[in-house]
């Protein structure tokens, strides 16, 4: 599946890549770097839901993990539109914002792949606090792993 892939300053230049991998080091560091992503998923009322999550990558599919039964949870199973932006905490005017499809939630009730989930929440954790397992699990809580397929990327600030 072709992505669109609009790059900015400037005048807009606007093609299709085949995948995240066809992004410039520049652009594909807002995804690989431990950076505060903000995900904004569609509420049944309306109105987006923003959040601030951790987020990660292979060369198709972005990744991000939640607890079962949050609100970002109950949106994505419901409405598996999804926006992904990343923003350089050392400039604002670098960004990368990823609009795309879950296309698959994996949860710890899997028996076939709950270590899998277990395993990404604690990546993530590894990645951005330096602490694994996870530190923040609260008892009883059930991780979610999202697969997000990105159909649109627009890109601000260095291209390098």
């Amino acid at each position: 599946m072709a992505i669109r892939l609009t790059i900015l300053p400037g005048p807009p230049r606007t093609s299709e890549i085949e995948s995240l991998a066809e992004l410039g080091p520049k652009q594909l560091e807002l995804l690989d770097k431990p950076i505060y992503v903000t995900v904004a998923t569609n509420r049944a009322s309306g109105p987006p839901h923003l959040t601030v999550i951790w987020a990660d990558r292979d060369d198709t599919h972005v990744y991000i993990n939640s607890a079962k039964g949050r609100i970002k949870d109950r949106n994505l199973r419901a409405r598996p539109e999804v926006s992904v932006m990343a923003i350089n905490p050392e400039n604002p005017y670098h960004w990368l914002s990823v609009e795309g499809t879950v296309v698959e939630i994996v949860d710890e009730e899997d028996p076939e792949r709950a270590a899998e989930v277990t395993a990404h929440i604690d990546d993530l954790a590894e990645a951005y606090v330096n602490k694994r397992p996870y530190p923040t699990r609260q008892p009883g809580e059930i991780r979610v792993k999202y697969k997000i397929e990105p159909t649109r990327i627009v890109a601000f600030g260095p291209l390098g």
